[in-house]
């Protein structure tokens, strides 16, 4: 084969490479792994063994990639705990969280947790010093969710620098527990109507946090106690629940600014923490046990409608990315 030949052919044979990889990385594409079906965008269900256990999740993947200029990017990743008794599919459809999820491009895990044995139990979470069967069992939820990012991530190109956790309720210790315990690997926690219980709570690494509760919540009460702050906490955190005030005192916040956001929301804002952590409170005068601007009742009535937690909850997050 003479010289112009060759160079004809690796011409042609670099062209072929081209289209070939373009095509791997398609910027509608979700993933490139072969089991890229299982995978595909909208929420399929999922399973992973943790501890010789099948433990299950959906996932909730956009219907569009996720691109930086043109090229595809990773994805950040939001873990949702339902509250004692659901499961995935209830905190799915309670938060809404799907449709800011495919407009705004992040992935959505809703893992379920366990029943406690037989089915004969409502399902729980192991928070810490709570609740329900899988404390009595000692189930590893950490364990579990750790599993699920790691499953996620051998699929999906996950950023691991923006990686959160958000909970309703017992979902909501769930997630407080979460960031006590797990702070290498989530960039920020977000709980709704929920309260630590946590007793050995002690983050090694900076935890932003944003919480919703309502004053009247009959479920997790406001007033619900909490481990005592490490420090003594500002006069601006006296309005907050106890596990609030614990993570003000954890982070040794000084000042918070107060805002009456809507008729009966006041959010009380941390910024100026030894840390570089920040906190976002916001108190629902009246509030019951719900998702606060969701689409199912007690959320979707006053006052709980008032604001949207679900969009709260992201743009929080999306301002933060792990240290």
């Amino acid at each position: 084969m003479d010289a112009v030949n060759t160079v004809s052919t690796v011409k042609r044979l670099l062209l072929l490479l081209g289209v070939v990889f373009l095509g791997s990385c398609s910027l509608e594409g979700i993933t490139a792994d072969v089991d890229a079906a299982s995978w595909r965008a909208g929420t399929l269900a999922h399973n992973v063994s943790v501890n010789g256990a099948t433990r299950t999740y959906s996932v909730r993947v956009p219907p569009k990639r996720r691109t930086t200029a043109g090229v595809p990017t990773t994805w950040p990743l939001v873990i949702v705990l339902h509250g004692s008794s659901g499961n995935g599919h209830s905190v799915e459809l309670q938060s809404a969280m799907n449709a800011l999820a495919d407009s705004a491009l992040f992935l959505v895990a809703y893992p379920d947790a366990s029943d406690g044995g037989f089915g004969l139990y409502p399902s729980d979470w192991n928070a810490g010093n709570c609740c329900g069967g899988a404390y009595r069992n000692n189930v590893d939820d950490l364990a579990f969710l750790t599993a699920v990012i790691s499953a996620m991530s051998a699929h999906v190109p996950v950023d691991p620098k923006r990686i959160y956790v958000a909970g309703f309720s017992a979902g909501g210790r769930m997630a407080y527990h979460a960031g006590c315990q797990l702070s290498g690997t989530f960039a920020a926690i977000a709980v709704v109507s929920g309260s630590l219980v946590d007793q050995a709570c002690a983050p090694n690494n900076p935890m932003p946090m944003i919480a919703f509760h309502g004053t009247d919540d009959p479920e997790v009460s406001y007033d619900e106690p909490a481990p005592t702050p490490p420090t003594a906490v500002p006069a601006a955190a006296a309005p907050m629940p106890p596990s609030a005030r614990f993570w003000v005192g954890r982070y040794r916040c000084t000042s918070g600014t107060p805002s009456l956001i809507s008729t009966s929301t006041t959010r009380i804002r941390f910024t100026a923490c030894a840390t570089g952590t920040d906190i976002d409170f916001y108190k629902i005068q009246g509030g019951t046990h719900g998702w606060p601007g969701g689409p199912d009742a007690p959320g979707n009535l006053p006052p709980m409608n008032e604001i949207r937690a679900s969009f709260l909850i992201w743009q929080f997050f999306a301002r933060h990315t792990h240290k």
